[in-house]
């Protein structure tokens, strides 16, 4: 029987292939590089026996020589870059990047076309030799931990096509995330940033000359910075073959070299985001035809947006300073434009109709852009469409999306003002991926059809005034498999079956915050391995803590504040990811000592509870990664550990152990924490005076050490805390003068020094603090008379157009002031001070002589105290009403402690929302 021919000569290949052997020195060559390399996932375990050409990697040519190898990095790490600035892998597999050093035999391979050894780890070794390499038309070194200087490693490589050392990428960047207090809102300056896996440099390019068929250069992260300063492109225009030039954060500045990229006529990619151009982008490109990409952001520009009209896709974003007029630009032609990329540029006005011109556009991302008025209808004309994103911005109205868009994945629109109803159409957006319309003014209810979008991974619709109600999350997202959900203070009441199966249901994320959730936390949660973020906050939960919640293998965010929790805390674990690592178990009524806590912990929010016992001894050690720690408002006792400050502590920023029995003196160490900002150890029983090496915290912006037991004079270390704009020593045993060097402090806002024994006259440098809004020196023994010059109390002699809330946002967590005003012979306390809460207090010393007339400029000044003093003559008239009765007192206090906790909600609603915004663009940016 004859076998068919086809079939035969397949079997003589393959017998041909496996008998044959590669030239043993290219045989021993690759060997040599293996040597020196380990390999964690096995990719080089063929690399053995006498023939390489059938080795992982390896390809031969007829004559059995060596001609291509690839092992690139198949699974590169992925990156990104935190809330906290610090770098996290957000990949879940182990590397399986190749370690070791780049051995020079490799390069002996004199007959290699193909070279690819991308994304591996090569310890900062140099670039060998490679100009034997004739034959070679690709070689790919890019982001492999290369140091060197290139100078002639690559001289007279006259076949090679396509060059790739870049050592850099470039990540999402969440560490630019703000949050302005006296707006509400938050925003984001940037969403990427690149990181560097290496160091190269070159000097000048010289070295591209001989390099005349080169197709693809990318240098992305390579230092031209020295280059730059002279005719740098020079060498590149005479490429004249070149289609692709990335020069992405090449520290190149000064203009685009216009001139000179014009000679390059097949150029269809130029990126060079991440430079320092400082000027235009030039409209010259629109004679390059072939150009079909462009990326030029974060580099500086300026002036107007160019019309290039053979652009496929346009990136310019994060450039402040750069006018995109869409009204002039979508009246133009665009006939080839999908991707538009306008983020944190200075767009302003609306959106307008003529968008639909463009009717290729595929993606269009302009957030952070001060876009006003309503989306047009005529965005329904945009079928090809798959992503928009517009946060950040001012846009009104309904939101309406067409049928027609049903190529869209990823719907953007978070911190806006949109309104009205989530219509059910948007079920009819098959494609839809991410969903995420938090913090808008969405009304109504969820509509039942969501669970026919099958596709969708990201819903976010937190922080909207809606209603109505879900009876369980299966039923809501029965066909979909959703990565990322936040219905947190969205007005949903959320029924939730407490062993009800959700099999298919693993989100990463889920946020429940303000849901009307009740019972004990329920069970299913248990079973999400996924899980990393977690917000059940401000519900009506009940019984303990479960400890399998701390077993969770990935979970990181952890808010369980304002329940109805009791019982023990279990032992903490929790992991690092993209947000501050976070337990906030505030306001329940857990008791027992302070568990073993995680050391991993960046925010750690205890207050409110009913600890006992002391604060752990080595707690320093046990949270070394703690920025922001609040204990207050326990049953603590005991003294402050020395280990809480560990030397050159450069990460702690809040301490708060407030309303506490602590007791003892304050630590020395204290002055370690180099990076505090708030230091709150109010109300508890500490004695002695203030440690002078507190003085080295030179960014503390709030002191607050009223109600305890310190004595001595006014601490002079004060002097050095030049950056203080809240400060209350009241309800001590302060004695003496008080300093005139306290009109240094400029910054200062509150300043609280009641129910002490400070005596002699108030200092006349007093009246040098401009932005002083509240002074209570009450209940002391100070005499003389009030200082003139009041109104120089600025901040004072106008009523505030707006309130503003006072404190801080750290890692995503509120640290707010507090306040005691007495008014009209009432004390009101104030959880949290706005801008509008202003006052002098002098009552009850020995103060005497003429009221000061300058009090009547003080037109913001709504509480006025001069009462059990000898001062005579008449209060000057206000033109408006400078007193300020309980009722208005009682009326701030409610608002106040509403914002508070509004604020507080917010904030950590945020850190959710950011990386859903993550999540949606890395979906669509992987398919590209």
């Amino acid at each position: 029987m004859k076998l068919p021919l086809f079939p035969l000569l397949l079997l003589l290949i393959q017998f041909h292939l496996l008998t044959q052997a590669c030239h043993d020195d290219e045989r021993v060559a690759l060997l040599r590089f293996k040597s020196s390399l380990t390999d964690p996932t096995g990719r080089l375990s063929s690399w053995q026996g006498p023939n390489c050409c059938i080795w992982q990697g390896i390809s031969c040519s007829n004559t059995s020589n060596v001609i291509s190898i690839n092992l690139r990095n198949p699974a590169p790490e992925v990156f990104a870059r935190g809330t906290n600035s610090r770098i996290v892998l957000l990949s879940n597999s182990n590397s399986s990047a190749i370690n070791g050093t780049l051995s020079p035999s490799l390069f002996s391979l004199r007959h290699l076309r193909y070279l690819d050894l991308s994304y591996n780890n090569f310890q900062l070794s140099r670039i060998p030799q490679v100009t034997n390499l004739k034959s070679l038309t690709y070689l790919n070194l890019s982001n492999s931990m290369i140091s060197d200087s290139i100078t002639t490693q690559f001289t007279n490589l006259s076949s090679l096509e396509s060059l790739d050392l870049s050592c850099s990428v470039s990540i999402f960047d969440f560490s630019s995330v703000s949050y302005n207090l006296s707006s509400s809102k938050a925003s984001m300056t940037s969403e990427s940033t690149c990181m560097y896996n290496g160091h190269i440099s070159s000097r000048n390019l010289n070295w591209l000359h001989g390099l005349n068929n080169l197709k693809e250069l990318s240098l992305d992260g390579v230092d031209l910075s020295e280059a730059s300063a002279s005719n740098w492109a020079e060498p590149i225009s005479v490429l004249h073959n070149l289609k692709q030039l990335h020069l992405s954060n090449c520290g190149v500045s000064g203009p685009v070299p216009i001139t000179q990229f014009l000679n390059l006529t097949h150029l269809s990619s130029l990126h060079m985001d991440f430079n320092f151009i400082n000027s235009g982008i030039p409209a010259q490109l629109a004679n390059l035809s072939s150009l079909s990409s462009i990326d030029l952001s974060n580099s500086n520009l300026q002036g107007s947006i160019a019309y290039l009209p053979q652009l496929q896709e346009y990136v310019v974003d994060n450039n402040n300073d750069l006018i995109v007029d869409f009204d002039w630009m979508f009246k133009l032609p665009w006939p080839r434009l999908e991707t538009l990329s306008v983020q944190f540029t200075n767009v302003n006005g609306s959106m307008p109709p003529t968008i639909s011109n463009v009717s290729s556009l595929v993606s269009l991302s302009a957030s952070g852009c001060s876009i006003s008025g309503t989306i047009p209808a005529s965005f329904s004309n945009l079928s090809n469409l798959e992503s928009l994103d517009l946060s950040f911005n001012a846009i009104t109205g309904d939101l309406y999306p067409n049928s027609r868009l049903s190529n869209l994945q990823v719907l953007r629109i978070l911190e806006n003002k949109l309104r009205g109803p989530i219509p059910a159409s948007i079920c009819e957006l098959s494609s839809l991926e991410v969903f995420y319309l938090s913090r808008n003014g969405l009304q109504g209810r969820i509509p039942d059809c969501f669970d026919r979008l099958t596709n969708l991974n990201t819903f976010f619709i937190d922080n909207n005034p809606m209603e109505g109600a879900v009876t369980s999350l299966s039923s809501l997202f029965q066909s979909s498999t959703l990565d990322s959900v936040s219905l947190s203070s969205s007005g949903i009441t959320l029924k939730i079956d407490q062993h009800q199966s959700l099999s298919k249901f693993q989100p990463q994320y889920l946020g429940m915050r303000s849901c009307n959730l009740t019972g004990e936390i329920p069970d299913f949660i248990s079973n999400l391995s996924r899980l990393a973020y977690l917000d059940l906050a401000n519900n009506s939960l009940t019984g303990t803590i479960p400890s399998w919640l701390f077993q969770l293998p990935k979970l990181s965010y952890l808010d369980l504040s304002y329940n109805n929790l009791e019982g023990h805390l279990p032992p903490i674990l929790l992991q690092q990811y993209l947000l501050p690592t976070t337990l906030n178990v505030a306001d329940n009524k857990l008791q027992g000592p302070i568990p073993l806590l995680s050391e991993t912990l960046e925010v750690l929010n205890l207050c409110g509870n009913n600890f006992t016992g002391e604060i752990p001894t080595q707690i320093g050690e046990m949270i070394p990664n703690a920025i922001f720690i609040s204990l207050s408002k326990n049953q603590l006792s005991g003294p402050i550990p020395s280990s809480l400050c560990q030397q050159n502590n450069v990460l702690l920023e809040n301490i708060d152990f407030s309303s506490n029995h602590l007791s003892g003196i304050i630590p020395s160490s204290l002055g370690n924490c180099k990076s505090l900002i708030s230091l709150n150890l109010g109300e508890n029983n500490f004695t002695g005076n203030l440690p002078d090496e507190l003085e080295y915290a030179t960014y503390l912006s709030s002191l607050q050490l009223n109600d305890n037991h310190f004595d001595g004079p006014f601490p002079n270390l004060i002097s050095h805390l030049k950056n203080l704009e809240f400060m209350n020593l009241g309800n001590n045993d302060f004695e003496g003068n008080i300093p005139t060097f306290i009109s240094e402090l400029y910054k200062l806002r509150i300043l609280v020094l009641k129910s002490n024994s400070f005596y002699g006259s108030i200092p006349q440098e007093v009246t040098n603090l401009q932005q002083l809004q509240f002074i209570d020196f009450s209940n002391n023994k100070l005499s003389g008379s009030i200082p003139n010059q009041l109104g120089n109390f600025s901040s004072l002699t106008a009523q505030p157009k707006s309130g503003f809330l006072l404190g801080y946002i750290i890692q995503l967590t509120y640290a707010g002031v507090g306040l005691e005003m007495v008014s009209k012979g009432t004390l009101h306390e104030l959880e949290a001070v706005f801008s509008y809460n202003t006052g002098i207090d002098l009552s009850n010393n020995h103060l005497g002589g003429m009221i000061p007339m300058e009090i009547g400029l003080l037109q913001g000044l709504y509480m006025l105290n001069l009462s059990h003093n000898s001062f005579f003559g008449e209060i000057p008239e206000c033109e408006t009403d400078s007193s300020i009765g309980a009722e208005n007192v009682k009326e701030e206090e409610v608002e106040g402690r509403e914002k508070w906790l509004l604020y507080a909600v917010v904030a950590l609603g945020y850190g959710v929302g950011f990386f859903a915004s993550f999540i949606g663009t890395l979906a669509i940016k992987k398919k590209t």
